[in-house]
């Protein structure tokens, strides 16, 4: 299901993502996945569905990440795991997808995309947002 969606991210990306989630994973035990996809029927269930199958994160602790592309129908994401569920919430990711990610996607950029994505999430999970992770917004 994958095989021609893995052209949309260089070779140079593909390394810098995997490094960077190591990093993250070294320094927080926090497992991000990430996937893109060219076409499912329903996000969420295969999501929930791929998240489940693949045991993102460490069982006792609930602490994994995937983020998904979904490439035909223009949708991102963040799946997120019982144990992170504080640092990493429903407005968080969406802020994410929307603010940081999105920009990236719209030109095409999957790879960019994907990284800043991971970075946000790792900053997140870190407890120190960087510069460009979305700020909460004041109600």
């Amino acid at each position: 299901m994958v095989t021609k969606a893995h052209r949309l991210l260089t070779h140079a990306e593909k390394v810098r993502l995997r490094q960077l989630v190591e990093e993250i994973e070294r320094d927080t035990q926090v497992e991000i996945a990430t996937l893109v996809v060219p076409h499912v029927d329903d996000l969420e269930q295969f999501a929930t569905a791929y998240f489940n199958h693949l045991g993102i994160g460490k069982r006792e602790r609930h602490n994994g990440v995937l983020i998904l592309i979904v490439v035909d129908r223009r949708r991102v994401r963040i799946e997120v795991g019982r144990g992170l569920e504080d640092a990493v919430t429903r407005d968080a990711a969406a802020r994410i997808i929307a603010e940081v990610m999105a920009p990236e996607l719209r030109r095409g950029r999957f790879g960019e995309g994907l990284i800043r994505g991971a970075e946000a999430v790792g900053a997140l999970v870190r407890g120190s947002p960087r510069r460009d992770t979305p700020e909460p917004r004041e109600r």
